[in-house]
């Protein structure tokens, strides 16, 4: 492996070690459009945490994860290419490099389950 290419690995890596980015990649994988709103991103992550439905994902525990996403994650995300975030518009589609950040994180999951059982890999 070249220089490049493990800082390349080293990024992506680091851009999706905190769990509400992975699943922010997660659940646009899932979703059936390809550009997702911010606020609708945040339920869906909001209702992921809490164990409901993303309907039932309001309130403060919402806000919170809306406010960590366009704060942080989300930019962090974008910076690597994962994502394409629009501040301005509050939206979110894949970007060049989702494709492999999501391959990561399944083959990282996948690994970690069939090692030591830990739950399942939701894609």
């Amino acid at each position: 492996m070249t220089e490049i290419d493990s800082e390349f690995l080293s990024n992506l890596y680091h851009a999706l070690r905190a769990n509400r980015r992975r699943l922010a990649v997660q659940k646009l994988k899932a979703a059936d459009e390809n550009v997702l709103s911010v606020r609708k991103l945040a339920r869906e992550i909001a209702g992921h945490e809490m164990g409901i439905t993303a309907r039932q994902a309001t309130g403060e525990p919402y806000r919170n994860v809306y406010n960590a996403l366009a704060q942080t994650h989300l930019p962090t995300l974008a910076e690597v290419d994962i994502i394409i975030y629009d501040p301005e518009r509050q939206t979110v589609s894949p970007g060049p490099n989702f494709t492999i950040a999501l391959l990561l994180i399944i083959v990282n999951e996948s690994t970690v389950d069939a090692l030591y059982g830990f739950g399942s890999v939701e894609i």
